[in-house]
């Protein structure tokens, strides 16, 4: 574990970039696919203000986007931009955002600094604890956004697509309830139609979810916010093995009688990599296991080593789960092709992801699993290269599942700077299709989207 002088979090590629870059005509080593027509985004934490390194957790750093623009086989564009979110308006001397919405969030001022989704036309940068906040293309920031007066309360930063109703799914979890969780449907024309409240048994820390093609499967687990520990630590929220573990399933047309719960072994789970319904009746949910959170690490989450691990849940007659290890390399910010959210799937992809001498966590290279084979491949880029989170886009519409190209943000030590590696799904360990060089190095962050041209008017 890092000590509070010596936060890992603010070392190496984790230390906040300070300027707010835009260039254009990036260079490129190898072609970029003329397939690729728009945006990938990626969202983290940079703190403004230089934080106190014994109070700070890599979780609270303001939202900084990153966008790299592709187009007719060029990288045209890069900029970077922090999302202007109160706090971080202040903190650079400007004014808040006019006309926004009142937030949700008791705690200060959103970080928006978690995801970024692209749905029925809006850009929105996410934190699990408040509303979403609306952005343009070209990075600047709209404004908080309530779905027209209808949410009002907080939105996870993992919403759910479903890539056949063009449903967004999603849920919000409150440290100050009851109700702890709501589940929220909108429609694929972005209207907000249907919320719902659901009792879980305290102020717990409900990252993420999954649903698919009947079901929505939600996580109880024993990471629990704790008011006592505000101001106290960098992130007050406490490993509470007493409180146990469970899994919960409901149908998508369902309300909170419907859960179903089941108990699982004692673990924390931010991030499943898919779920989908079996021939049997029974749920499959892919998840990355933890078997702790910030029982160790206080400053982020470097408590022991994440495998892939695949939960069978059968809800009828009193119910049981199946727990069983897909692959032991650990990993963490697992990715499936965004077409087969919710449904039978082959194929995942994950950086792999180890603890460093120091403390904190620590990227590598990137992860393919083949779930139909049992198999996993690892990519490495070299010595001093490490891989973010891999988005995978389709090479053309009808493209089948592994048809199509991987999508990295790559810190380069060497230059002390990051570029964008395009992959070939197909060819996951052969040559590079095209390594995007740019202007400055992309802190390790969260999560990213490829928002496609035609998918924002």
């Amino acid at each position: 574990m890092s000590t509070a002088t010596e936060n890992a979090y603010l070392a190496g590629n984790f230390a906040p970039v300070r300027d707010e870059a835009t260039a254009t005509d990036l260079p490129v080593t190898g072609s970029v696919p003329p397939a690729l027509a728009g945006r990938y985004l990626r969202n983290g934490p940079d703190p403004i203000v230089d934080p106190d390194p014994a109070m700070y957790h890599w979780f609270t750093g303001d939202g900084m986007l990153h966008a790299i623009e592709l187009r007719d086989g060029e990288a045209v564009s890069y900029r970077n931009r922090w999302v202007r979110t109160d706090r971080a308006a202040e903190a650079l001397g400007e004014d808040p955002v006019p006309g926004q919405p009142d937030d949700v969030f008791i705690g200060g001022s959103s970080v928006a600094n978690t995801h970024v989704v692209a749905h029925a036309g809006k850009i929105l940068a996410l934190v699990e604890v408040c509303l979403p906040t609306e952005v343009r293309p070209d990075l600047s920031t709209v404004g908080r956004y309530d779905f027209g007066g209808k949410l009002r309360s907080s939105m996870t930063a993992h919403p759910k697509i479903d890539p056949v109703t063009g449903e967004m799914l999603f849920f919000g979890y409150d440290i100050t309830g009851p109700p702890f969780l709501r589940y929220h449907v909108v429609d694929r024309d972005g209207t907000l139609t249907r919320s719902e409240d659901i009792d879980i048994q305290g102020p717990s820390m409900v990252h993420d979810f999954a649903i698919t093609e009947r079901n929505v499967v939600f996580f109880d687990l024993p990471v629990v916010f704790d008011l006592e520990l505000v101001g106290k630590q960098p992130f007050p929220f406490e490993w509470r093995p007493d409180y146990g573990a469970r899994v919960g399933v409901m149908p998508r047309d369902g309300g909170n009688t419907d859960v179903k719960w089941l108990d699982v072994e004692l673990c924390y789970v931010y991030h499943p990599l898919n779920a989908y319904d079996t021939e049997d009746g029974r749920v499959a949910v892919d998840v990355v296991r933890h078997q702790t959170m910030f029982a160790d690490d206080r400053y982020g989450p470097g408590d022991a080593l994440p495998t892939l691990d695949r939960w069978t849940i059968d809800a009828s007659n009193g119910g049981k789960v199946i727990e069983e290890r897909l692959d032991d390399h650990p990993q963490e910010l697992p990715r499936v092709d965004e077409r087969l959210v919710g449904r039978s799937y082959r194929y995942g992809y994950a950086p792999s992801f180890s603890l460093g001498d120091g403390g904190g966590v620590q990227f590598g290279g990137l992860l393919k699993h083949d779930l139909h084979a049992g198999t996993t491949v690892e990519r490495t880029f070299g010595a001093g290269q490490s891989a973010g989170e891999a988005v995978f886009v389709p090479g053309s519409l009808d493209a089948g599942e592994d048809e199509g190209f991987v999508l990295s943000l790559v810190h380069d030590t060497d230059r002390d700077a990051s570029d964008l590696v395009i992959l070939d799904a197909t060819d996951f360990t052969g040559p590079e299709v095209a390594r995007v060089h740019l202007p400055q190095r992309v802190p390790y962050g969260f999560h990213g989207w490829w928002a496609a041209d035609d998918t924002l008017g």
